[in-house]
């Protein structure tokens, strides 16, 4: 056949699908659509009924990229979702482009320690092959039980793809368990879905992000196959979050979306595998990146991880100070709370600080003390500079704790720094304050001494601080008050991750 309108009542199948195999492979032919239009006075035989599914099967290969082998028999709810169907071949289709719906989720997901293992075995080719294959068949073939699209990427990378946050969830926790020496993830069954192999190589880390489930956000499918648009970049950030959150563990980071998405799907129709497989989501409030904000979720699925519900609570009151700007008192005396209750929870630890000058040993119960009384500075006796200060020595100690809450450190440091920038602010103030009430609180033989002691820092110390005592709560509350306003009133704490 040098042409369609060669095609006769005797050409054979096999020409049929050479002449259009040239094409698609010559990319005249792109689209099944555009093949369609092309064949469309062709005589729907047999043999035209058996070429062209399996020209669309080339089409797909060559131009599909990323969902090359998808089929709606194996993957029905992708192929629902990113594929229009040719009313006469149900089974063949096109490509959507330019996605804006809402059930698509990404998941990207990074392997800890690739490059070590792969410099640690480049002589001991048999353990690279095992590890190659775990990944592209082990793994390829637990998502696709799940309907999640899955294609391994530089090495180390991993990319999902599914139609329910419930079933790319139960892939992402599935190759973490994979890469675990121990049963990370408990089942209430026998069926951990492990391979021999995962057994045998060496332990590895997996940190994962997940976002989709928002309407609205494009998820783009290039001319390539490749993916791309704001789905794809939000879950590569989050999984750089998780990457930041821990780097020594296995850590998912999902979207508030995608946890509402989980949470709703779990109630109209249990997952098979949360039937055996207890999660919890720990609200981790917002991160930013890009000029963007996201509301984000860590996902607990270990026994450890299930500790950090027992301060969720104060977590969530510390948000809500935030959310409130809340930097007169709500804000500071919520941090403190958070602490305290971390240092109720935490496993016991003995760390050396440097504390008035000198090393001091301090445990569990001497962190409480020590968030109890900064939280007294700050609200009973109003002493906002000493207890600023005081925050400052707790944010020493807890970037001494071994595997301390990284989420509490890094609001712990933003706040710090946010109230140290009004500290110098406030101290002026007060000098000021203090300034005027000298005439009315120091006896006229004292005030001689009180210039005289400007110029002996003891005695003009001393001085002073008699002065500071005759301060009233309410004096020092509206000092406070002015200068929080005029600094931090529109002052957000923003967690940001990656690059800005």
């Amino acid at each position: 056949m040098k042409s369609l309108s060669d095609y006769t009542s005797s050409t054979a199948a096999t020409e049929l699908y050479a002449f259009l195999a040239e094409l698609v492979v010559n990319e005249e032919v792109t689209s099944f659509s555009q093949l369609m239009e092309l064949v469309e006075k062709l005589p729907r035989d047999n043999r035209f009924m058996a070429v062209i599914p399996r020209i669309f099967k080339l089409i797909q290969k060559l131009q599909w990229g990323f969902f090359r082998d998808i089929d709606p028999e194996q993957y029905p709810k992708i192929w629902k979702e990113v594929v229009v169907p040719h009313p006469e071949f149900k089974q063949c289709g096109d490509l959507k482009r330019n996605l804006t719906i809402s059930d698509i989720y990404v998941g990207i997901l990074d392997l800890h320690g690739y490059t070590r293992f792969c410099e640690k075995n480049k002589n001991n080719l048999s353990m690279l092959q095992m590890l190659d294959d775990l990944i592209q068949v082990d793994l390829l073939n637990i998502a696709k039980k799940y309907n999640v699209v899955f294609q391994r990427r530089q090495g180390d990378e991993m990319v999902l793809v599914g139609a329910s946050a419930a079933d790319v969830l139960a892939v992402t926790l599935l190759v973490i368990q994979a890469f675990s020496k121990q049963r990370t993830i408990h089942f209430k069954g026998d069926d951990a879905l492990r391979t021999g192999n995962s057994v045998i190589l060496e332990e590895m880390h997996v940190s994962a992000g997940i976002a989709g489930g928002k309407k609205f956000t494009p998820f783009i499918i290039t001319k390539d196959g490749d993916l791309s648009g704001g789905v794809i970049n939000t879950a590569a950030r989050l999984q750089g979050r998780a990457n930041e959150l821990s780097s020594t563990r296995s850590c998912i980071i999902v979207s508030r979306t995608v946890y509402s998405s989980f949470v709703s799907e779990m109630k109209v129709s249990p997952h098979p595998f949360f039937s055996k497989v207890e999660v919890k989501f720990f609200d981790s409030g917002w991160i930013s990146f890009k000029g963007i904000s996201v509301a984000v979720h860590e996902v607990l699925f270990t026994s450890q991880d299930m500790n950090r519900l027992l301060y969720e609570e104060q977590f969530q009151s510390l948000y809500k100070a935030i959310d409130n700007g809340a930097w007169k008192d709500g804000i500071f005396i919520s941090l403190m709370h958070l602490l305290m209750k971390i240092f109720k929870v935490i496993p016991k630890f003995r760390i050396t600080v440097s504390l008035h000058g000198k090393n001091e040993v301090l445990e569990n119960e001497d962190c409480i003390k020590l968030a109890q009384d900064t939280a007294n500075l700050f609200r009973i006796t109003q002493n906002y500079g000493a207890a600023i200060a005081s925050l400052g020595r707790l944010v020493e100690c807890i970037e001494a704790i071994p595997n301390f809450d990284r989420l509490c450190l890094e609001y712990s440091r933003c706040i710090y720094a946010a109230y140290k920038d009004v500290q110098e602010e406030f101290e002026k103030r007060v000098e000021e304050k203090i300034e005027e009430k000298i005439p009315q609180v120091l006896p006229a033989k004292y005030k001689a001494a009180y210039e005289e002691g400007k110029r002996g820092a003891e005695i003009y110390q001393k001085l002073k601080d008699r002065v500071f005592q005759t301060l009233t709560p309410l004096e020092l509350s509206l000092l406070w008050s002015s200068v929080v306003d005029g600094t931090l009133k529109n002052k957000e704490i923003s967690i940001h991750s990656g690059k800005k």
